[in-house]
């Protein structure tokens, strides 16, 4: 929720007030006098906008699951009820986090009742209600949030408090999320950036006994020369070294840092963009961008094959792949070009031009399920409730085995840890093997893919 013009009220979503109407000039003009002319006054010349993807400002009520802010929890209850809009009183079903306490639920029983007259008000466990909802009656709920995770064991659809794991702090998706970013930071990744990532089809979890791809066999492990290893990828020195690289000349191995230019080349599409854009050098940018279209289609028409194709390795999973590309769309960076009052003809043009999205990237965003387009509409006029009709900028980042290391800090272990504690304090140890078997892991933060190890845990 964000804070409203008046104190103590909130608003479901970000509201900006700009003075963008130029006052109208009060001199005569066209023989009119300039006592006839009327000033335009201060609201006239406010500009309310409505956005919906900004989070500045805004107001957490409810932080690892507890409540924080009560005034702004129940204005986000009051919004939902509104949406909701139910044509009679009905009653009501409340799913209740696992950290709230008797009281605070003493409390939003006298809030349902007294604010929306419900002839009747319920509460049920959130890990409870995760069990009926699979129909199974004796399970393990691990419920992975944003900043926590809730481990409970439920027998007979009876949630066991002893040895409930209740917030355990740090274990959420943001803990992912900074993972990532801690391993990609310098390579110019933004804690945006690494969300999406995060959210991406190659960003995965490895069984702890799989080797990353391009560190091979045990051949390939043992390095004998770490300075041919840093420098050309070799992992030792002569003709066997050689042979493991092949003839083509290479380049500095990986990780291995010489300098600023290999540095903005990695960063390109990342950085640099965002630098052209704030430095006023828009023009020099899309006319580079626009001779290398013409370039691309030169060499399509005389029957060469474009780079991507010529260089395209044979298709693996992306297990096996060191480096992949995902699709980052770029929110900052539209707002900048919004800001920079280019006009609706080079609005446009700038967004085709910062399109870097091939035919094949997008098609296989497409078969994701993603649209296809680097330019979104959102089906809605400017200003309207659908938000800007230019829609957003989509580019592809290139990212390496980094998007496999989500989990360097041990959140995983962290959670199985605590699923551990709470299954062993069952008394009934008769049913500690159903709470194995029936393992049920919900909640936003657990869509991070991983691989099933070979006993199908």
């Amino acid at each position: 929720m964000f804070p409203a013009e008046t104190k103590g009220e909130f608003e479901p979503y970000k509201i900006r007030r700009k003075n963008e109407k130029p006052a109208e000039p009060l001199a005569a003009a066209n023989g009119e006098a300039q006592e006839d002319k009327k000033p335009l006054s201060a609201d006239d010349e406010l500009v309310w906008e409505e956005d919906r993807i900004s989070e500045e400002g805004a107001i957490w009520p409810i932080q690892e699951g507890r409540i924080v802010d009560w005034p702004c929890f129940f204005a986000l209850i009051t919004h939902v009820y509104n949406t909701l809009n139910p044509p009679f009183h009905t009653a009501i079903l409340l799913i209740a986090q696992p950290a709230w306490t008797p009281r605070e639920h003493e409390k939003l029983t006298q809030f349902f009742f007294e604010k929306f007259k419900t002839p009747a008000f319920g509460l049920m466990d959130a890990a409870l209600a995760t069990t009926w909802a699979y129909g199974v009656h004796t399970a393990t709920v691990v419920d992975v949030g944003k900043d926590k995770t809730d481990v409970t064991a439920v027998s007979e659809f009876i949630p066991q408090t002893q040895g409930r794991v209740v917030s355990l702090s740090g274990c959420g998706g943001e803990a992912f999320t900074k993972g990532l970013l801690s391993k990609l930071r310098t390579k110019g990744f933004n804690r945006d950036m690494a969300e999406q990532l995060k959210r991406s089809q190659i960003c995965e979890i490895l069984p702890a006994d799989q080797l990353l791809p391009g560190q091979g066999g045990p051949e390939k492990d043992i390095i004998t020369n770490p300075a041919a290893a840093a420098s050309t990828g070799a992992t030792s020195s002569g003709p066997a070294g050689a042979a493991t690289i092949g003839t083509v000349p290479r380049g500095p191995g990986a990780d291995t840092e010489v300098g600023e230019d290999t540095a903005t080349e990695e960063n390109e599409g990342v950085l640099d963009v965002a630098s052209i854009v704030a430095g006023g050098k828009m023009n020099e940018f899309l006319a580079k961008k626009e001779k290398e279209k013409q370039d691309r289609a030169l060499a399509k028409k005389k029957g060469a094959p474009a780079p991507d194709v010529a260089n395209r390795q044979m298709k693996l999973p992306n297990s096996k792949r060191e480096r992949a590309t995902f699709l980052y769309t770029d929110h900052a960076l539209l707002d900048q070009l919004k800001n920079m009052d280019l006009g609706s003809q080079g609005l446009a043009d700038a967004k085709s031009a910062l399109n870097e999205v091939t035919g094949k990237q997008a098609q296989e965003s497409g078969e994701n399920g993603e649209p296809t387009s680097a330019i979104e509409p959102n089906g809605a006029g400017e200003g309207g409730s659908g938000g800007s009709k230019s829609g957003s900028i989509r580019r592809e980042v290139e990212v390496g085995t980094e998007r496999f290391l989500s989990d360097s800090d041990g959140t995983l272990e962290k959670i199985a840890a605590a699923v551990h504690r709470s299954i062993s304090s069952v008394d009934e140890v008769s049913k500690r093997s159903d709470l194995w078997d029936n393992l049920i892991i919900c909640g936003n933060g657990s869509r991070l893919k991983g691989k099933v190890y070979p006993d199908g845990f």
